[in-house]
């Protein structure tokens, strides 16, 4: 009897309401991703519309896992869910609305396997692409991002992109608290870059979503943001605090098995 193949890749998906969406987004995956994989799918409550549609594709997706949220309610207390649950030693975080360019995770996967701890998709570096007409929703993130590489120093212009490919062990390292909109992506951005985690940008493309409507909220979710810049500075171009001083306040206790607090 041969034994399933060991995970090489956990993929974490938070949800609200997808049930249009979440089967093209597991097709999608599941053509893309070359290793074996598992994909959790993180949802706040049980009338979530997208959970009968995710039953449904149990039978035919055994790598599908369906996952309740236990932190916070929204998508940073699913991702940090997801991140507890994760059996893989790299974690990839997409979402179900199939914006992102999924075509790139055997490229991000290839950084990873050679040493990379941090892999960001980026869609404002060269060659990257935001397919959305200009507005606040487009300029925001452009704005945050140019402010956090040039004056924090971040290896990134876009560390607010969900979609992004982490190492299991650098979020076992990282003391996680954000539950507000999806600022735990740039709470880790910051932490991994106070620790001196290695981060490498690629360019991607950004496409709007074709089915449902998006939750997220703008303002929200940039005074969420905001603490984690702060935070970006303390290893930034002006400001360097001791490493012993940020390990101290941002690394996880030693030998914890959680993923968060």
């Amino acid at each position: 009897m041969s034994s399933r193949p060991s995970l090489e890749l956990s993929v974490v998906i938070p949800v609200y309401n997808e049930p249009e969406n979440i089967r093209l987004a597991v097709q999608a995956l599941s053509r893309h991703i070359p290793v074996p994989h598992e994909i959790i799918v993180v949802y706040d409550f049980d009338a979530d519309t997208t959970v009968p549609v995710l039953q449904a594709l149990a039978g035919e997706y055994p790598q599908l896992r369906m996952a309740k949220n236990t932190i916070s309610r929204g998508p940073s207390g699913a991702l940090r869910t997801g991140f507890h649950l994760a059996q893989a030693p790299l974690i990839l975080v997409t979402m179900a609305d199939l914006c992102d360019d999924v075509s790139q995770i055997p490229h991000m996967l290839q950084l990873a396997k050679g040493g990379v701890d941090l892999v960001i998709p980026s869609r404002y570096c060269d060659g990257g692409e935001q397919q959305l007409k200009e507005s606040l929703k487009v300029w925001a993130p452009r704005t945050a991002g140019w402010m956090i590489k040039n004056i924090a120093g971040l290896p990134t212009h876009d560390p607010t992109n969900s979609f992004k490919l982490y190492s299991a062990a650098l979020l076992r390292s990282i003391r996680l608290t954000s539950t507000i909109s999806f600022s735990v992506t740039l709470e880790i951005v910051a932490k991994a870059h106070c620790l001196g985690y290695r981060i490498v940008e690629v360019p991607t493309v950004w496409r709007d979503r074709q089915h449902g409507k998006t939750n997220f909220k703008l303002f929200r979710s940039l005074a969420a943001y905001f603490p984690w810049f702060v935070v970006a500075l303390l290893r930034g171009r002006f400001i360097r605090l001791p490493s012993r001083w940020l390990h101290s306040w941002f690394g996880a206790p030693p030998q914890s098995p959680d993923l968060h607090p």
